[in-house]
């Protein structure tokens, strides 16, 4: 799956009146969602957490946040205990979205995992994506937050997206040199990329590691030791 430019569901809204008739089909499918969830009870707790995330996404289109939230965030327990790496960061990405008060905890969460496990780059990158977008323009922090994305794809490039993802990499390493430091050319680019250390793997996942320890604020959800031992050789 491709996760990067993810777009909403659109029912083709073009007026008030439009609008107006989407707002009421969503309203229908939260209750049908509903209605699965109530009916699922216990019986398979993975597809009763699917359900949920559902619902959740769909919640977050009408406006109701908080109640999205409170669908989606079980799921991320169940998905972390049963070593579901890319399900725990979708989650925390839908949470992200969510835009309550302890959102960027969960983006740090979506980002922590996404980077120490091998997922799907172009989810990595999405997350690395909403840093840039929450970073002042004069931050260090979306430059590191866009060269990890070129490291994480440049290691997973194996996995048969490489080509969007470079495409996507390039255009936000780009943005990011031009509002942080109005760089306009490649030799301007190599001397920002190089002054800032970008290209220093070592340093550069420790500056990453920071900035997700600023959005966690010591409230971690997980215990990262134990998942450490997880990681694949």
């Amino acid at each position: 799956m491709n996760y990067l430019n993810t777009q909403q569901l659109d029912l083709g809204a073009d007026s008030q009146e439009d609008a107006q008739i989407s707002t009421e089909a969503l309203e229908i499918r939260c209750r049908q969602i509903q209605q699965q969830i109530d009916d699922s009870g216990n019986s398979n707790i993975l597809d009763r957490t699917a359900l949920q995330h559902d619902l959740a996404k769909i919640q977050i289109q009408i406006g109701k946040n908080r109640q999205a939230w409170e669908n989606a965030i079980p799921g991320f327990k169940v998905y972390v205990n049963r070593q579901k790496w890319e399900l725990a960061t979708v989650v925390c990405d839908t949470l992200f979205r969510c835009d309550q008060a302890d959102s960027l905890i969960a983006l740090g969460h979506a980002l922590w995992i996404s980077i120490t496990f091998p997922v799907d780059m172009t989810l990595t990158i999405a997350q690395l994506q909403h840093v840039i977008d929450e970073t002042p323009e004069d931050s260090d922090g979306a430059a590191v937050a866009a060269a990890v994305a070129a490291y994480v794809a440049e290691l997973r490039s194996d996995q048969g997206t490489h080509s969007d993802a470079t495409l996507a990499i390039g255009q936000m390493l780009n943005d990011v040199a031009r509002r942080h430091s109005n760089v306009q050319n490649q030799a301007e680019f190599d001397l920002w990329f190089k002054r800032l250390e970008l290209d220093v793997p070592e340093k550069l996942l420790v500056r990453m590691r920071n900035i997700i320890d600023v959005l966690v604020q010591d409230q971690w959800w997980i215990n990262r030791a134990e998942l450490q031992a997880m990681i694949p050789e």
